[in-house]
């Protein structure tokens, strides 16, 4: 449970819907705010599609079940999330 509170970094592929491809190095933090479980991705396009681009995206999730699961009370079989991309051209 506590994984899923941790901050982080990653690198992500997007497949557009044209076949093209951007891929995307970004770092996130996770932070519980009211009911809410909000993590922040900031990064940019290295490659493809966009490239040289800055990235934010913003994913809302009800933390009801990870608040639980962080006392030992449940677990979190799935979360689900209000997504918003943006990508800024530079």
């Amino acid at each position: 449970c506590l994984e899923l509170l941790r901050n982080g970094s990653a690198t992500l592929t997007i497949t557009w819907n044209t076949g093209q491809t951007s891929t995307i190095s970004f770092n996130y933090t996770v932070n519980i705010v009211g009911a809410a479980m909000v993590v922040t991705y900031t990064g940019t396009v290295t490659s493809g599609l966009f490239a040289g681009s800055t990235v934010l995206q913003v994913n809302t999730n009800p933390a009801t079940d990870v608040l639980l699961c962080t006392l030992g009370l449940g677990t979190v079989p799935s979360t689900y999330a209000l997504v918003t991309l943006e990508i800024t051209s530079l």
